[in-house]
């Protein structure tokens, strides 16, 4: 995958999940509607999984099998887990 197709596609799910919760936001100020604003929040959650899922893919799968090392950094233990 070129460095452009990446970025195009972060930039694209950056854009959804941005949107999608601008969009909630606007729709709990503007209507009264607890199903428009439940709907609105559904596309907020579903845009928001596939941000986690854009970043997963464009910055590897190395970064998602390393969080158990960076978790006993964080908290002070000592030892790695292999």
């Amino acid at each position: 995958m070129t460095k452009l197709i990446r970025q195009a596609a972060l930039f694209l799910a950056i854009l959804a999940f941005t949107g999608a919760w601008i969009g909630v936001v606007v729709t709990y100020f503007s209507t009264d509607s607890i199903a428009a604003f439940t709907v609105a929040v559904t596309i907020a959650a579903l845009a928001t999984e596939a941000l986690i899922w854009a970043l997963a893919i464009v910055g590897g799968w190395t970064l998602f099998a390393n969080r158990q090392r960076l978790w006993n950094r964080i908290a002070g233990q000592k030892g790695d887990i292999q």
